[in-house]
């Protein structure tokens, strides 16, 4: 395990940096560097968010009231994952750091592909709800007289395995994949409170989650910038930059490569 923990160490530091040198700078990233980029851009969306407006083009304003929810969820889940570090559950915190990192992604697709994204994320959400009416009704469960889903069109919603190829964006799925080894019931994630060498039990993970402090600020970094892009006034560019800054490195969103 010691092999795999320390695999599991770096997964995160490679995140939507390509290279090897880009990735050998995340890895210098300090802990105390990533909360003082998490805080700034948690802080920003605050002050943004109590004003409940956001300027932009009226051609995007749809788009902006798609995904606002989600950079809230990604904003406020940062914040999570660093009260449960401070509490030493840094390791328990792994589903709110693979749902950053999912939404982080799906939210930029939303906005740089626009109408045809948000059909798709309707059309699943509305087969979602078909779904649950079916089981709800097969297993004789009171159904509101309010819900009765939809049909939506047909629509091609990528999984997140293809949205990050569509952006080549391989190490976001990588540190993906290694999160939800600690979600669901694998025998991984059983393996972490056990020392093989001793068959020692722990009551604490033995997996460090001293990385993933700085997935959760590459990707607060990337859903600002996603925000950003669909304003005016681009009003999260000073704390952008002193979440950078906190960094100490020029992060940037990648790029869709393939619209389909």
């Amino acid at each position: 395990m010691q092999e795999l923990d320390g695999a599991t160490q770096q997964r995160q530091r490679t995140t939507m940096e390509p290279d090897a040198q880009a990735t050998a700078r995340l890895n210098e990233v300090t802990n105390d560097q990533a909360r003082g980029a998490i805080t700034a851009l948690v802080d920003a969306f605050g002050q943004l968010a109590e004003t409940g407006r956001l300027a932009v083009n009226p051609d995007k304003e749809h788009l902006v009231q798609s995904v606002f929810g989600w950079w809230a969820w990604i904003t406020r889940s940062s914040k999570l994952v660093l009260l449960a570090h401070d509490a030493g559950l840094g390791h328990e915190a792994a589903p709110n750091v693979r749902s950053i990192l999912e939404h982080t992604l799906v939210m930029q697709w939303v906005a740089d592909l626009g109408d045809e994204a948000m059909a798709a994320v309707g059309a699943k959400a509305d087969e979602s709800s078909r779904k649950l009416f079916n089981d709800l009704r097969d297993q004789h469960w009171s159904i509101p007289e309010d819900f009765n889903p939809s049909k939506s069109p047909t629509q091609a919603m990528l999984d997140f395995s293809s949205l990050c190829t569509a952006y080549g964006a391989h190490n976001f799925y990588i540190a993906y994949r290694m999160l939800s080894a600690h979600i669901h019931p694998t025998a991984q994630g059983a393996a972490v409170h056990v020392d093989r060498t001793t068959d020692v039990l722990h009551s604490h993970a033995t997996r460090s989650a001293d990385a993933d402090l700085v997935l959760v600020a590459v990707c607060v970094i990337h859903a600002a910038l996603t925000i950003n892009s669909l304003a005016v006034e681009q009003p999260l560019t000073e704390a952008i930059t002193l979440a950078r800054n906190h960094i100490g490195h020029n992060i940037e969103r990648p790029v869709l490569h393939n619209r389909t």
